[in-house]
């Protein structure tokens, strides 16, 4: 059995999300695009500011500071829901075993088995392990009990779920 123990953090939570959109194939190509398009909507406004206004430049940098700051706008709502969750701060124990996963917090309880997993992506510091869409439990290495607990998940997730690569 591979045990696991974490306080769900905010920065967990953050970590867990950051890992979940890296490995979304999708999303790497925007950021090239989103840097460009800030440069031209710059660009563009500081234009009209010249030729015409120069209040013309505000909602151009206005739409331009938010698609270069998305993240840290993401990350502030994040931790601000986070704050309100019951999960908030609390300490997680998680173990896999060939029956599947078992959680226990302060005051929840959760058991799922291996056939409800339909992915994982294995990162260099940990385990992303996917329950559908969107929904995730990340396993950190740091968390993990030892080396050997950690060599043990990955080689469970491997027998269970057929879907595990690198992310």
């Amino acid at each position: 059995m591979a045990q696991y123990r974490f306080t769900f953090s905010e920065e967990f939570l953050l970590t867990a999300n950051l890992r979940y959109r890296r490995q979304l194939a999708w999303r790497k190509p925007f950021y090239g695009l989103k840097g460009i398009l800030a440069l031209t909507l710059l660009g563009l406004g500081a234009l009209l500011a010249v030729i015409a206004n120069t209040w013309l430049l505000v909602p151009f940098a206005a739409i331009a500071g938010s698609l270069t700051l998305g993240w840290p706008i993401d990350a502030w709502i994040l931790k601000r829901r986070f704050r309100k969750s019951p999960y908030y701060n609390d300490e997680i124990s998680l173990t896999l075993s060939e029956e599947g996963l078992y959680g226990v917090g302060r005051i929840s309880e959760t058991r799922l088995g291996w056939p409800i997993f339909t992915k994982a992506r294995r990162f260099t510091d940990g385990l992303l392990l996917f329950h559908g869409p969107q929904m995730f439990n990340w396993l950190p290495d740091t968390a993990a009990a030892d080396a050997a607990s950690v060599a043990e998940a990955e080689e469970l997730i491997r027998m269970h779920v057929r879907d595990f690569r690198d992310a």
